[in-house]
């Protein structure tokens, strides 16, 4: 679990250095975001969903998430609503989903092997949902590139956005995969694996081009409110559903875990997209992995599930 956290935070500041000695700038960055947002990202979603075989119990680990992102948004929503548009849209489109692909497959796949990996595997399901409609569909509404646009007009746009993006098309695609258990063609699915195996690199690299420890502070209050809002939500919820669901105990403990888990890092392609500040979503993301790890290893030790 060190090792790969380790090996993460390496790969961040391999990015920032690059960004440093300008060998990539960031306008380099929105190429490989594009990249990351329709092909290697889309290619990680089908490889993990269509080989996992879902049974009802897991179903509810799909469920979860979606419910849980509608409830922070609207007590996220009442807390920014005074805020001005682009700072509330980024807000919203940080505090709901998780970053569960990049970090949380290979930690959990470390500590428990297969059978951790199809519980978060499932969840992960819904969190795409979140993800790739929700939020987009947030960070859209209040984007500031959309000012020009009336309410009616800017929700046609987004959906139309929404039904063409890659990741919902890889759900789209890998859900129907694996209900009707079709086969992938070899030549297909090397091609798929290959995009998949150079996600991860990407958005970390992605992540470090765009970090930067130069903020005012009017931003880290803003960083730190989001933050809040995420970690303390996130804890409740699941440490009552922990307590009060009624199957096995690593069941339980991994959707602690998942509640917990950083912001998802498509965010960062969603606000190079809809020009927010990357800057603010660069630290937002660096501070909750490493928040997210040390809550990791705290709740494994008191909780005793790892």
């Amino acid at each position: 679990m060190n090792y790969n956290f380790l090996l993460s935070l390496v790969i961040i500041l391999i990015g920032f250095l690059l960004k440093h000695f300008q060998i990539i700038k960031e306008k380099n960055g929105k190429i490989i975001a594009k990249i990351i947002f329709t092909i290697t990202l889309p290619s990680v979603i089908f490889r993990t969903i269509s080989a996992i075989t879902i049974t009802p119990q897991l179903f509810l680990l799909a469920i979860i998430p979606i419910f849980y992102a509608l409830f922070i948004l609207g007590v996220s929503y009442l807390i920014f609503r005074n805020r001005e548009k682009s700072i509330k849209g980024l807000s919203l489109m940080c505090v709901i989903g998780f970053n569960v692909v990049h970090l949380a497959f290979p930690l959990i796949e470390g500590i428990w092997g297969s059978e951790g990996l199809k519980y978060i595997a499932m969840f992960d399901i819904g969190n795409g949902f979140v993800i790739f409609l929700m939020s987009y569909l947030v960070g859209s509404f209040f984007s500031p590139k959309n000012d020009e646009f009336e309410q009616r007009e800017l929700l046609k746009r987004s959906t139309k956005k929404v039904l063409t993006s890659g990741p919902l098309i890889a759900y789209l695609i890998a859900l129907p995969f694996n209900l009707f258990g079709i086969i992938v063609p070899t030549l297909i699915s090397d091609i798929i694996n290959k995009f998949a195996d150079a996600n991860s690199a990407l958005t970390l690299l992605l992540l470090g081009i765009f970090l930067s420890f130069k903020f005012e502070k009017s931003q880290w209050k803003k960083v730190l409110s989001v933050l809040g809002i995420r970690y303390s939500l996130g804890l409740l919820v699941g440490l009552i559903l922990f307590f009060i669901l009624p199957f096995e105990l690593l069941y339980r403990g991994i959707l602690l875990i998942a509640l917990i888990l950083p912001i998802g890092l498509a965010v960062i392609a969603f606000t190079v997209e809809f020009e927010y500040n990357e800057q603010i979503a660069g630290i937002l993301a660096n501070l909750s992995i490493v928040i997210s790890f040390v809550l990791m290893w705290f709740l494994i030790l008191i909780l005793g599930f790892g």
